[in-house]
């Protein structure tokens, strides 16, 4: 039975809201938004496709946006292109690697490790201002695999790994969030195709109604990145993780 015309239109403005704040910090968005789908009744394999699916067209978006903004360079032969290449890369065959793994493991130890992982990166970017880190492709890997083995464990902890393990392998504030849209492509894409691939039956109107809301979001995200101070929003970046993390850990007491 197709959703309502109000229900629709306030799923597009959650995803509006949500889609702003994670492309302009580089986290939040399925956090956010598949909590507040699943309160309001949809059955998990209707939500997370639909989620996947809105972030791989915010993704795409908030990639183009930051880069005509000047936010980031990603010429196929530049840093920044190369390194959401390895990121997805082996950001998608991570996220695999955790799904196969997530079978058998208690929901309450996944939370409890996104949540103190993630608590534990916000705090290190707050406490590392002013330290220059040097740029290494093998914490850029390191990073890859985490955070998608994170996604396929539990769905989340993408971002936040991604955008904060950017800042600390020595990439700017503005191209780590940069970085984090373009690299979650793959990820995202793999995800919803795989629930294709397995027949589940998507729910194209919550699905079309979060891709509008990240459409809009899209362009405003990426000027407040250009317009943003880059320490402020390392702080920001900083904090947003550390939110995320402890609402994960605070999550598993309810």
């Amino acid at each position: 039975m197709a959703a309502p015309i109000a229900t629709l239109s306030l799923i597009a403005i959650l995803s509006f809201a949500a889609g702003t704040v994670d492309m302009s910090l580089g986290m939040g968005y399925g956090f956010t938004v598949t909590p507040i789908l699943l309160l309001m009744g949809y059955h998990p394999t209707q939500a997370v496709p639909a989620v996947l699916f809105a972030s791989f067209i915010g993704g795409v978006l908030s990639s183009l946006f930051n880069q005509l903004l000047g936010n980031v360079d990603f010429r196929l032969a530049g840093q920044a292109f190369k390194t959401s290449a390895t990121i997805g890369g082996l950001g998608s065959a991570g996220a695999i690697l955790g799904a196969l793994l997530a079978v058998g493991i208690s929901e309450f130890v996944l939370n409890l490790y996104i949540g103190l992982l993630v608590t534990a990166s916000g705090l290190f970017v707050l406490r590392s201002k002013g330290i220059t880190f040097e740029f290494s492709w093998i914490k850029i890997m390191a990073i890859s695999v985490l955070g998608a083995f994170n996604k396929g464990l539990s769905g989340s902890g993408f971002g936040p790994i991604v955008t904060t393990g950017s800042l600390l392998s020595g990439i700017d504030e503005k191209a780590s969030v940069s970085i984090q849209a373009l690299s979650e492509l793959p990820v995202s894409l793999v995800g919803f195709l795989t629930f294709l691939y397995t027949g589940t039956l998507i729910e194209w109107g919550v699905t079309l109604a979060l891709s509008l809301g990240v459409v809009v979001a899209a362009p405003i995200a990426a000027w407040l990145v250009q317009r943003m101070d880059a320490e402020k929003l390392r702080s920001f970046i900083g904090a947003a993780a550390i939110v995320v993390g402890l609402f994960t850990l605070v999550k598993l007491l309810i």
